[in-house]
């Protein structure tokens, strides 16, 4: 199936879960840019060798994303991870918008539910597959009791990469 077509079923398929058009646009944006790192941190030693320093040193709510590799007792990262870092907290955000509106809605009313399920997303470092999958809240009761690594969740489809070797 090519690109266009995944887009478009997946940009239909969002909406149906009730995901704002804007929000699933910015998924596939960022699906695009995570399997573009996926590819560069995969086959290219520039990109391991490109270092940066961690988030945390400039700010300590940052996370550290350090896995214990210090240059000459400098904290650094590959720039990679910290570009992948800064692309999950603008979907987090994004998703944090959606769900802030929806648990506004649901907690309304006589027939509230009790607990509210919630947008959430995976992301995975492979660029074979998907690297950005979404968790709608209607997957809530099929996925209770699993773990994080074997939810149902829908693949974002990522444009192509445009590298060239």
């Amino acid at each position: 199936m090519g690109y266009r077509r995944e887009r478009e079923e997946f940009i239909e398929r969002m909406t149906r879960e009730g995901l704002p058009l804007d929000v699933t646009l910015r998924l596939l944006r960022e699906a695009t840019g995570l399997n573009r790192r996926a590819e560069l941190a995969c086959s290219s030693e520039a990109a391991d060798r490109d270092r940066v320093p961690c988030p945390q040193t400039a700010n300590a709510k940052r996370p550290c994303l350090c896995d214990g590799a210090h240059d000459n007792g400098r904290r650094v990262v590959t720039r990679i991870a910290v570009q992948d870092w800064q692309a999950e907290e603008r979907i987090r955000l994004a998703l944090h918008d959606v769900n802030m509106k929806r648990a506004l809605v649901d907690t309304d009313g006589p027939d509230a539910p009790d607990t509210i399920h919630l947008w959430q997303f995976t992301t995975a470092g492979d660029p074979r597959g998907y690297v950005l999958r979404v968790i709608p809240p209607s997957y809530a009761e099929r996925n209770k009791g699993r773990d994080r690594f074997n939810l149902d969740a829908v693949g974002v489809p990522n444009g192509p990469s445009r590298l060239r070797w």
